[in-house]
């Protein structure tokens, strides 16, 4: 790989930003002769022209164009990284966000619109996981924070309670003649679909067959949350699934829930974050996310 220095790719961002090899070496504290020589380097380095000289002024030959879209990029970064590591402040830089599917369908696009507005600097890694695997990966400290269903957690990770969130079953119930609540024994002949086994709705759902003394039947896994939303809402799934997708979810609205017995468990949602340094740099988020749940049917609010 060839040995660029940053001294140099600094060196031909400020005459391209300045418009001038003397404006560039006032800017960075050096002589302009000084500044020359580490274009030249630069040059000899990438083996072609990157600047049209001028009368003092430097302009990017078409090569040089192609060749400084990288060096952009790439001191854009480092500016990011420097702020990042210097502030530890994740709002200043690049935010690693999981979401479970229930956060994501539900209240992730409002809370990215906000975090846009409120932080133009700020760059979001998104991960969608199930919340066993997001807790996972905040216990390696490979996210910074997620939104997910309450899990145990290591003791660098904190956790901000947000929310209870209503289950029911969702199914075609068009030929059924009774509105008695649906036992066990009617759904072990239909097309049962959820999550992944790890996750708290596969978990819950095996449970109220267990509580039921019904022998668990066979069931479909998919690994996307809004396919089992859609399969379900087309009829050709049952499954269960948050209420607040069925008051307002914009993409694919479901019908009413369905009166089964026994009662399905509430699943508790939770926000969870890195602990970095005495300040909780990242409680604006939890507060932001509390305010889109005070306003989000089927969701009920924690203080």
């Amino acid at each position: 790989m060839r040995r660029y220095t940053l001294i140099q790719l600094d060196a031909l961002r400020c005459i391209v930003n300045l418009g001038t090899f003397q404006a560039a070496a006032d800017h960075l504290n050096v002589t302009q002769p000084t500044i020359s020589l580490r274009i030249r380097e630069l040059e000899s380095i990438v083996g072609y022209p990157l600047l049209r000289r001028s009368g003092g002024k430097g302009e990017l030959t078409t090569e040089g164009s192609i060749f400084y879209q990288y060096v952009e990029r790439l001191m854009r970064t480092l500016d990011e990284m420097d702020r990042r590591t210097r502030t530890r402040d994740p709002l200043q830089g690049l935010l690693r966000l999981g979401a479970s599917d229930t956060f994501a369908i539900s209240c992730l696009p409002e809370l990215l619109s906000k975090l846009e507005t409120i932080y133009p600097n700020l760059r979001v890694e998104l991960t969608i996981r199930d919340s066993t695997s997001l807790a996972e990966l905040l216990n390696a400290k490979l996210l910074d924070m997620a939104f997910m269903a309450e899990t145990p957690m290591e003791p660098h990770v904190r956790v901000h309670p947000l929310a209870n969130c209503p289950l029911a079953w969702f199914g075609n119930t068009h030929q059924r003649e009774s509105d008695a609540p649906i036992t066990a024994a009617e759904l072990v002949d239909r097309r049962l679909m959820t999550l992944p086994f790890n996750s708290p709705l596969n978990r819950i759902m095996v449970r109220w067959f267990e509580a039921s003394n019904q022998p668990i039947p066979p069931f479909s896994i998919c690994n996307s949350l809004a396919m089992v939303l859609r399969l379900t809402n087309a009829s050709l799934a049952w499954s269960i699934l948050p209420v607040c997708f069925a008051l307002s979810n914009e993409t694919s609205i479901l019908p009413a829930p369905i009166k089964v017995t026994p009662d399905l468990p509430t699943l508790r949602l939770c926000s969870a974050h890195l602990i970095e340094g005495p300040a909780d740099t990242l409680a604006p988020v939890v507060d932001l996310l509390k305010e889109i749940i005070l306003h989000k049917p089927g969701l009920i609010p924690l203080k």
